[in-house]
Parts: C-alpha cells; structure tokens; sequence
C-alpha cells in the first residue's frame, strides 16, 4: 500500500551499487527503514543528497509495516533549512544528534509527541543566531521523558544527592559510584529546569559542557540496554576545545 510520509533521516547505509537504506523517524510510524534507489540523474524524483543527518523530509512509499523494508518512490523535502546545512557547529550538533538518535530510538511503537518535538527542536536550532552552544544538552534532557527515563528531581533539597542509576534524588551518599555530588546535583537540576530559549543563562564553560555531555551519556547507558558508543560525539570534543 503507498502511503504518504513525513520523516526525519536518522541515517542511511549502503545497500547494494543502487540501493541503500534510511533509517527515518516518521509522524505516523516512528521509527522505520525505507529502501532508496541511488540515482545521480537532475530528473531523479529521489535525490540522494537531500537525506543529510536530521533533514525533515516528505515522501511516498511502498509501505509493508512488521519491520519489513519499504520502497521510498518520490521524495521532497519538507523543511527547508536556512542554517544548519551551512553552518559548521550546527551540521556538527546535527550529525552527532543523528548519530545519537539513531542508537537511541527503537524499532517498536510510535510516538507523535516525540516526532513533533524532534520537528520543533530542529527548526528551533535552523532559526537560531546565537545562544545555542547547550543546545545538544538540552535536547537529550528533553528526550529522556520521550523515553520513559527522566529524571526525578522533584526531592531535591540542599545537600541531596542525584542517584543515576535510580534516576532519582536521595539523601544520603550512595553506596556506588553512579552518583552526582550535591553540587553537580544543583547544576544538573539548573540544566533540567531550562528550555531552548532560556538554555543561554546557563554559564556552562567548555569543560563543564563537556562533562555534563560525558555525564548524560553514561546516564542513557545506565537506562537503555546495550546502548552503543556514539563516536560522533569526538566531533563535538574537538568542535568545543
């Protein structure tokens, strides 16, 4: 059955000389895996190059459903972006975010509030002139509701604790090693109390963005079963030193 689709490029993978795969995160089936004809021709209704990491794009497939690949027919994109694309931080925090995502975002379910905040977030970061530098951080905050493991901060008092792998405040020092100091606590709970337009305030330097970044990916390891390493996030370490 052709559907229509609107859909986020998580990534693409080289099928065979004329085929390859995108992985997209899509409004009506959550995440999905569509085959794509690989063709160089101007007339070409798929034109490989819009499929860049986290485009936002419009098209029709073939559509199977139970995990099987669909054929992706035409294609147009649906956001067109005025920065990100030419924007050497911005492609960057988009590359590693693709990169994240994909590892992140399973096969089973859909979500329609988790693609529109993916929509909003990355027409948030298109529009911006400044004052995004904490953007990654603030999305992969933001994402942990969509994923059922946000954090429990509503405890907190002076002195607590913030527990990873509970995911929650506690009172005491814990017994293992997965744990914030009360003083990170107090930053962690800053950073969660801020959204896109007001993530300037927070004064972070380059070092501590760096640590609180380390520190979210060792929180999704302790959350998501088997999640693997994310090796663009060495870009950002180079892009922010």
């Amino acid at each position: 059955m052709v559907e229509k689709f609107i859909g986020v490029v998580l990534r693409t993978i080289k099928y065979s000389d004329n085929l390859m795969i995108a992985d997209m995160y899509t409004q009506s089936h959550g995440r999905q895996s569509f085959l794509v004809p690989v063709s160089r021709s101007k007339r070409s209704k798929v034109r490989n190059v819009l499929f860049q990491p986290l485009s936002i794009l419009s098209f029709t497939a073939t559509y199977k459903g139970n995990g099987s690949l669909s054929r992706l027919s035409e294609v147009q994109p649906h956001v067109m972006y005025g920065s990100i694309p030419y924007d050497v931080v911005k492609s960057s925090i988009a590359l590693y975010l693709a990169d994240f995502l994909s590892a992140v975002l399973r096969e089973e379910g859909e979500s329609e509030s988790l693609y529109a905040f993916l929509d909003y977030s990355l027409n948030w970061l298109d529009s911006a002139s400044e004052g995004y530098a904490n953007f990654h951080i603030v999305f992969l905050l933001h994402l942990t509701r969509f994923l059922g493991i946000a954090p429990n901060v509503e405890e907190a008092i002076a002195g607590s604790y913030f527990d990873l792998a509970a995911g929650c405040i506690v009172h005491e020092l814990p017994l293992h090693s997965q744990y914030l100091t009360p003083e990170d606590t107090s930053v962690f709970i800053d950073i969660l109390g801020v959204d896109y337009s007001s993530m300037h305030i927070l004064q972070l330097s380059r070092n501590a963005r760096w640590q609180y970044l380390t520190l979210l990916h060792n929180y999704y390891r302790l959350h998501i079963p088997e999640l693997p390493d994310i090796k663009s996030i060495e870009i950002l370490r180079e892009l922010f030193s």
